[in-house]
């Protein structure tokens, strides 16, 4: 299912085009990361009006005959502790929405180059990691990739990020070839797992499911947890939500 929504950033202090777009963007990419799906941005405008931006649909009031669907009654709005955790999740989520599975492929990728700038480095993290992926379309496609490839790093990086990267020798994607695209397909719900595990385990961003596991095991909700509040104007605002231990 695909919604068009708008949203706006508002700063009483005023700020720059760059800067609001940024807000708008990173928010955009948490929200990506805890629903896990893509959020595809059509295009930005900028005012210099000096009242507040206008209010539109579901984002305004409790119920809108015109938005059809209701707000979240909670929201898991990661935090992400510096710069490179923000990159990981922008990335992320460019590998949701862009509409190329070879370059969703390699935004998925870039993950790990943030840490690795090697692909050395690359291909060892991938192979001394790949006994945490549990995701069932995942590891079939790793149990096909195992039957010829011993090494899933070397595959991953060369056949796969290398080849969608370059198109100069071999291996390459031919984007005309169906059996490339057939192969990449399968290729990158793999490669999304290792980017989510690679964003959980060395950024510290926990996946909505594993947050809400952390809750039900007496984990602390923090200032991530927002609950939706109505406003006596029907305006809705999301709060922290403080739960008891």
């Amino acid at each position: 299912m695909e919604l068009a929504a708008t949203m706006s950033v508002f700063d009483s202090n005023g700020t720059s085009f760059e800067v609001g777009g940024t807000v708008a963007s990173r928010f955009l990419s948490r929200i990506a990361w805890s629903h896990n799906g893509g959020v595809v941005e059509l295009f930005a405008v900028g005012s210099n009006f000096p009242g507040r931006p206008g209010r539109l649909g579901q984002g305004t009031y409790e119920r809108s005959g015109w938005a059809q669907i209701e707000p979240w009654d909670f929201i898991y709005l990661p935090a992400a502790d510096d710069q490179e955790a923000d990159l990981a999740l922008g990335l992320f989520r460019e590998g949701m929405s862009v509409n190329s599975t070879p370059f969703a492929f390699l935004s998925y990728f870039k993950v790990l180059n943030i840490h690795h700038g090697g692909g050395a480095g690359q291909k060892t993290w991938i192979n001394d990691n790949l006994h945490r992926i549990w995701y069932r379309p995942a590891l079939n496609r790793l149990a096909e990739i195992q039957k010829n490839e011993a090494d899933v790093g070397r595959y991953l990086y060369e056949e796969g990020r290398c080849a969608v990267a370059h198109a100069h020798g071999t291996p390459l994607v031919n984007p005309d070839s169906y059996a490339d695209r057939r192969r990449m397909e399968g290729d990158l719900k793999l490669m999304k797992e290792i980017a989510a595990l690679f964003i959980e385990t060395e950024f510290g961003v926990l996946s909505d499911s594993s947050y809400w596991e952390s809750l039900r095991e007496g984990g602390s909700p923090k200032s991530e947890l927002l609950r939706k509040a109505v406003q006596e104007d029907g305006r809705i605002v999301y709060v922290p939500e403080q739960l008891s231990a």
